[in-house]
């Protein structure tokens, strides 16, 4: 892989998340936010635009996306790039245009990096089961622009060409140099306490020694219909 260098809109200090900045990112996804352990890029207001989240969460899964879109506005907006096609449009010019397509993979070789740094600064350190895989379809496909924006947030201008686009593409709806903070998300009521995220839903329904247990029973059918297979053959 290409050595890049490590490109982030944020210093040091602007990056490290306050309990503040974690009660907002809750706030904004409706749930409590887990394995948070930076802050990708902000508002105008110094509000969280981006979680950085660590490559290995707390649970031992390793967590390929590293940095997620948080702010409702923005992802609201970028929803509706998603829904308008402009991910379709986005691949026939990445099976068209060569110059682009190697960006594209520079910008996958970037947040490869960037992730890395991330891990051994927040203490997970190196997570081998995620080794070159980044996220959002990088490098050769576009399969969510939410994170080709937190990305292109995350890092600055000219990493990410279509992460870049695409939050060209939503200036209508918002722009870096304004805030868009108030009404954006519900500061009255009390913080999100309980998780609801799908992941941990699907946990939840089932005891995990049952889980593990119903995990190695397929892993036995396959090596077994994997062996008849062979005695077939």
């Amino acid at each position: 892989m290409t050595e890049q260098p490590i490109r982030e809109a944020l210093d040091a200090a602007g990056r490290v998340p306050s309990d503040a900045d974690l009660e907002t990112l809750s706030r904004q996804l409706n749930r409590p936010v887990r394995d948070v352990v930076e802050i990708g890029a902000r508002c105008v207001c110094g509000n969280p635009l981006v979680a950085t989240t660590a490559p290995r969460l707390s649970s031992g899964i390793p967590f390929p996306t590293t940095y997620y879109l948080a702010h409702p506005v923005i992802t609201a907006a970028v929803s509706r790039l998603e829904a308008a096609g402009l991910m379709n449009e986005m691949n026939e010019r990445l099976g068209e245009n060569s110059a682009l397509a190697a960006e594209y993979v520079a910008a996958h070789e970037s947040y490869l990096a960037n992730r890395a740094a991330i891990g051994e600064r927040s203490g997970t350190g190196a997570v081998p089961e995620i080794d070159g895989v980044s996220a959002g379809g990088m490098p050769t496909r576009v399969k969510c622009l939410h994170v080709l924006v937190g990305h292109s947030l995350a890092a600055g201008e000219g990493v990410n060409p279509l992460g870049d686009e695409a939050l060209a593409a939503i200036s209508e709806w918002w722009t870096k140099d304004k805030c868009y903070c108030v009404g954006a998300w519900d500061t009255e009521s009390e913080a999100p306490s309980r998780d609801r995220s799908r992941h941990v839903k699907t946990q939840e329904m089932q005891d995990p020694a049952q889980k593990r247990a119903q995990r190695a029973a397929k892993r036995a059918q396959r090596e077994a219909a994997e062996r008849a297979a062979g005695d077939d053959a």
